[in-house]
């Protein structure tokens, strides 16, 4: 008798597979510290090209889809630190951060399509090292003067730290050459800001 090959994944299976994926992928992490070269701005994001669903594996689907909620959710912080912070160096970089932000969350946007992912965010409501929560913004938004900095840094280099962790991580485990490029520009826009912030 012949054997029946073994079924295809569909979307339903993938999305089956991704919340343990993810907790790998960010259990997985090891911190480490930002160092030395000579700080310089952010560069723009690579273009995506079209992805096959069939080119995506666990981790790059992890990736993508805690990668949408961790750059959406920061963006009120950015813009938090534009309109109350007096260090201009930090406003500076703020607005630097928006720009990569605004031009990456589109082509996250369009390979989660591409791989089939939910359209809802499930990570909303949740606490983890980089995700600005409710509770946090609120913080945020209720301080003044060096305590607001003192805590938008804080809050910043926390979420620039993780990512870059997170993007590293999926350039070691991931399997997508289109989500690896992303991924790269990450790792080195994320490192390049933290090592930016004041001390």
């Amino acid at each position: 008798m012949r054997r029946r090959p073994p079924p295809r994944p569909t979307a339903n299976t993938r999305t089956r597979t991704r919340v343990p994926l993810l907790a790998g992928l960010i259990a997985g992490l090891a911190l480490t510290a930002g160092c030395g070269a000579e700080p310089k701005p952010p560069p723009t994001p690579p273009p995506v090209v079209a992805a096959a669903p069939s080119e995506f594996g666990g981790t790059d689907l992890a990736w993508v889809e805690i990668m949408i909620p961790l750059d959406e959710q920061l963006l009120p912080v950015l813009d938090l630190v534009r309109t109350k912070a007096a260090d201009q160096q930090l406003v500076a970089l703020a607005g630097e951060l928006h720009g990569v932000y605004d031009q990456e969350l589109p082509r996250l946007r369009t390979l989660s399509d591409q791989a089939g992912l939910p359209k809802d965010n499930p990570h909303k409501g949740h606490k983890m090292p980089g995700l600005v929560d409710a509770d946090r913004l609120a913080t945020l938004r209720a301080g003044t003067g060096p305590e607001f900095e003192r805590q938008a840094v804080a809050t910043l280099r926390e979420h620039l730290d993780q990512l870059k962790n997170l993007a590293t991580s999926e350039l070691a485990n991931g399997i997508s050459p289109t989500v690896k490029t992303i991924a790269q520009s990450v790792a080195q826009t994320r490192g390049d800001a933290s090592a930016r912030l004041p001390k």
